[in-house]
């Protein structure tokens, strides 16, 4: 009985769920950003009762420009998985603070040698 109760609960919070277009969009722009998108997304799965197969159906819908692109080739590589992987997936493409201060140091200490390097070959090995 209990279950049941349980389960008519989580009906109730995902009537009660924000209709996709009020979801976050995910661009990647901005510091960290990609922290605050898992965060919020976290949040309304747990204050929703979201189940992940919901969450990872609408993944496609969530991501912007750029980010989609790589969404969809990551999916059609990997098939379908579950919002945990996604989430250790976007943290491992968006690094932290640290390591975009080390590859800014790395480029802006490292220089073309015009007759050594051709630009897009030298410009590819910085990013």
């Amino acid at each position: 009985m209990t279950d049941l109760i349980h389960q008519d609960n989580n009906q109730v919070l995902m009537k009660e769920a924000p209709q996709l277009k009020e979801w976050p969009k995910f661009t990647g722009e901005g510091e960290c950003y990609h922290m605050s998108f898992i965060k919020t997304i976290y949040m309304l799965q747990e204050d929703y009762a979201i189940p992940d197969e919901l969450i990872t159906s609408i993944l496609h819908s969530l991501f912007e420009k750029s980010k989609k692109r790589w969404y969809y080739g990551i999916r059609q590589t990997n098939g379908k998985t579950t919002w945990s992987w996604w989430k250790q997936e976007i943290i491992t493409k968006w690094p932290n603070d640290s390591w975009r201060y080390k590859i800014e140091n790395e480029f802006e200490n490292s220089f073309l040698d015009q007759h050594k390097d051709k630009p897009l070959t030298w410009f590819l090995k910085q990013v």
